[in-house]
């Protein structure tokens, strides 16, 4: 009898673990997404869509933080927001951390260097030995809990096409001016592109960075001359005679209709919005093969052998509209591969 106490016991206690065992197997993955920006901002929603789709068919349960540096910049903001994302990260408990753009990535991921928690960055302009995030020579190989996604426009590519286009409807670039607002991001940009090795004869002049509308709409009214050309790099922080931050849609709109110069960029938005064209980068695409990075994370691999990389290639988004304002014709081998928008 006692004996039969004793086994039925045992079976008891197995069931329980096994249970229990089947239980924790079987809880959603806890998965914690820092943004640098603002929940409606075009690249923020793109980039949460490219990770949750990542994550399609795994049991996941998301939380999201934003910390919202595009619409409200300086160091004691990010610094207070960095403090209530790190006291909700610890209450999540998440399993994998993803941090978007440089602003999540320096003030959060840098948080859990060698931590149990993996970490995964995408968007990042900067260079992740700029933050400690890799040390010189590892990007193949990290080696710690951290990997990730560099962001890297096509910068010379982009001017390179602007240029044979130009050359092909025999209008010559004697100069190229570099515009953008006046961002975190946008400073690590410039850096970035000071140090880029160009390619051209042509001259390339960088703007000083613009906080204002009107600023911005005086200096580029006074660019409309022979010769010249722009790179459009940011748009987004703008600010009328309020101090109020502008939506990029108007900014691009006044830019289309007042600027006259062959102008490019690398944000399909601002295509879509007026702008002539582009060779894109994807923040939907950075955060996708992030996700897969993450996911391959969750399923047992270590984010230490996982290479640090950027996009292969971006994507030619030609504005139709935009191209006939200014009376070009785009060679047949460029539409073929484009992407055309009106």
């Amino acid at each position: 009898m006692v004996q039969g106490i004793k086994t039925n016991f045992i079976l008891a206690m197995l069931v329980v673990f096994n249970f229990s065992s089947s239980a924790i197997a079987d809880e959603p993955k806890r998965i914690f997404i820092v943004n640098s920006y603002h929940k409606e901002y075009f690249w923020s929603a793109r980039q949460q869509e490219g990770i949750r789709d990542a994550m399609s068919g795994m049991d996941v349960l998301v939380e999201e933080f934003f910390l919202d540096t595009k619409r409200n910049a300086g160091n004691d903001w990010l610094e207070a927001k960095a403090g209530e994302c790190l006291a909700r990260i610890e209450a999540f408990n998440p399993d994998i951390i993803f941090t978007g753009d440089d602003n999540a990535t320096k003030t959060i991921a840098t948080k859990f260097l060698g931590e149990a928690i993996p970490v995964v960055f995408y968007g990042l302009n900067a260079e992740p030995e700029e933050y400690g995030l890799v040390g010189t020579g590892q990007r193949e190989h990290p080696g710690s809990n951290v990997t990730g996604v560099l962001e890297r426009h096509f910068f010379v590519d982009t001017l390179h096409l602007m240029l044979a286009i130009c050359q092909g409807n025999n209008l010559e670039v004697e100069r190229v001016f570099i515009i953008t607002d006046d961002t975190i991001t946008s400073r690590k940009v410039l850096e970035f592109l000071r140090k880029v090795d160009w390619n051209t004869p042509v001259e390339v002049i960088y703007l000083p960075q613009f906080e204002a509308f009107e600023e911005y709409k005086e200096t580029l009214s006074g660019l409309n001359a022979r010769g010249n050309a722009a790179v459009i790099y940011n748009l987004q922080t703008l600010k009328d005679k309020e101090g109020k931050i502008l939506d990029y849609r108007p900014v691009v709109e006044w830019t289309r209709d007042n600027l006259t110069i062959p102008t490019v960029t690398f944000h399909q938005v601002y295509i879509e919005a007026g702008l002539m064209m582009g060779i894109t980068v994807s923040g939907y695409s950075q955060a996708y093969n992030a996700g897969v990075k993450g996911r391959k994370i969750l399923e047992g691999a270590s984010a230490g052998d996982i290479p640090i990389d950027s996009p292969a290639k971006g994507q030619v988004v030609i504005n139709n509209k935009a191209v006939k304002m200014q009376s070009l014709k785009i060679p047949i081998s460029v539409l073929m591969g484009a992407t055309l928008v009106n």
